[in-house]
């Protein structure tokens, strides 16, 4: 009887306060409220959409300009490792071999990419697939690797999602990635090649068991308790195919208004072809610039004025400012297009890309990508060098910061430098720069100018001093110490 009153009394409360947006009637026909985890809502559709984002990528250019703006955002040029320590010997000798390993190609198991191009190759498949594998290759010192691994970056599709099921174990297995009895990733199934791959084989595709310590997994989590990733395009790619379908239909459209040029009226009792001079009526084919044609008595051209396609342009931004909104990027960054844009207001749309941008850098790059990376060159190199106990650690920075218009920026930035609000070195940081290199290159700069007697106005303090003592400065400045 209980449960029955409190029913009543939802159903009478429910009449009385409402959401609208719960309805079940014609306005919400169109949703699917469906209440599955998050990998679930995208098992079916996760392999296919990924497909649907590679073809959109090859064969329309807005797709494409959208991966290529958040990867030149995030990755840009690369994210730098940072050496934090106190031991100068230990900072020197990582540092020497982070140069000769991580600036090369020889951190790539293909032997393409230097770290920096297989970040930007990572991103440009999370930003597509949803999500990227990366491999941790042991190699042998007899290799003459600098660093005795290599990494070799993989699609989603070498991850064997038929695997699925409970292990004799208790280890349970999901879309090819095993967890233990507390939900921790143990192990990844790979394929041995590219599902995909065009040519010949002995036989199928087969999957192995690989220890999830030489596994990483990066994409971005969007719902809590999420295990993969989906496309970036899941939201656009209709919006951004129905584009690129107008735009074809209008091209289409002026094409055939072009055609009809001119239309020759004959008399009725001339039909077309009837004239000796033109037997074939062919006086609309001869139509060219500045041609003047001489017509038969009774005969006229008359003109086409096909209907001009209007409201093109502002379809166009309509739907770009929505896929744009939809990626977490501005319109102005997608399209190119500046019309109507002053410093304030690409300011203000730039800064919350900044803030998208700074998110995808710090908790899907910087912790799911380059922090491990850190921990195996880390790893590596003790073992190499025979160093039981690094005194050092490696942090990492993000490429520098777009910067619209400097002449107002900077001094800003100066301006809360000098109030106290932040330190010269996290202004730095943003910029995307090492505050300690930085500092080393400046004061090696100073030392060489003072060396050479040269003097220039970056440097506040030979300034002052030629100021203070304009008839021998250097003399003078020797002599006050």
């Amino acid at each position: 009887m209980a449960a029955l009153r409190r029913a009543r009394a939802r159903l009478a409360l429910g009449a009385v306060m409402r959401y609208e947006a719960a309805t079940s009637g014609r306005r919400g026909s169109a949703w699917r409220p469906v209440g599955s985890d998050a990998d679930t809502a995208s098992d079916s559709a996760r392999r296919r959409l990924a497909y649907v984002a590679r073809d959109m990528v090859r064969n329309t250019a807005f797709a494409a300009r959208a991966q290529q703006v958040v990867t030149a955002a995030v990755i840009g040029d690369g994210i730098i490792p940072k050496i934090i320590g106190t031991d100068a010997a230990q900072k020197a000798a990582l540092l020497a071999a982070i140069e000769a390993h991580c600036d090369t190609v020889a951190i790539d198991a293909d032997g393409r990419q230097n770290l920096y191009g297989l970040q930007r190759l990572a991103m440009n498949t999370i930003v597509d697939s949803g999500e990227v594998l990366i491999r941790y290759r042991a190699r042998d010192r007899s290799d003459g690797l600098p660093l005795p691994f290599q990494l070799q970056i993989l699609e989603p599709d070498y991850l064997d999602d038929s695997r699925d099921g409970v292990l004799p174990g208790g280890n349970m297995v999901r879309d090819g990635i095993e967890y233990d009895l507390i939900g921790r990733r143990v192990a990844y199934y790979l394929f041995t090649e590219h599902p995909g791959a065009n040519g010949p084989r002995l036989r199928a595709p087969e999957s192995r068991r690989v220890p999830a310590e030489s596994v990483l997994h990066i994409y971005r989590q969007d719902r809590p308790g999420q295990m993969r990733g989906v496309s970036w395009y899941a939201p656009i790619a209709l919006r951004l195919q129905d584009f690129a379908d107008a735009q074809d239909a209008h091209l289409m459209r002026q094409k055939i208004a072009a055609c009809f040029v001119g239309f020759r009226v004959s008399p009725e009792a001339d039909p077309v072809g009837a004239d000796p001079a033109d037997p074939a009526g062919l006086i609309a084919d001869k139509m060219m610039p500045g041609r003047i044609q001489n017509l038969a008595p009774g005969e006229d051209i008359k003109f086409g004025d096909p209907p001009g396609v209007n409201g093109v342009e502002d379809f166009y931004r309509w739907v770009m400012r929505g896929a744009a909104a939809d990626i977490g990027i501005t319109y102005e960054a997608l399209t190119g297009d500046l019309t109507g844009v002053n410093w304030a207001s690409y300011k203000a749309g730039h800064l919350y890309m900044e803030r998208n941008v700074s998110s995808w850098q710090w908790l899907t790059m910087v912790t799911q990508m380059m922090q491990p990376i850190g921990r195996w060159i880390l790893r590596d190199w003790a073992m190499v060098s025979q160093v039981l106990r690094p005194k050092v650690s490696l942090d990492w920075v993000p490429p520098p910061r777009f910067i619209v218009d400097p002449t107002r920026e900077i001094p800003a930035m100066a301006d809360q430098v000098r109030a106290g609000f932040t330190s010269r070195s996290e202004q730095i940081r943003r910029l995307g720069y090492d505050p300690e290199r930085v500092r080393a290159e400046i004061e090696a700069e100073r030392a060489e100018d003072h060396a050479a007697g040269v003097v220039f106005d970056s440097d506040a303090g030979a300034i002052a001093g030629l100021r203070a003592y304009p008839a021998d400065a250097g003399a003078n400045q020797g002599s006050s110490k």
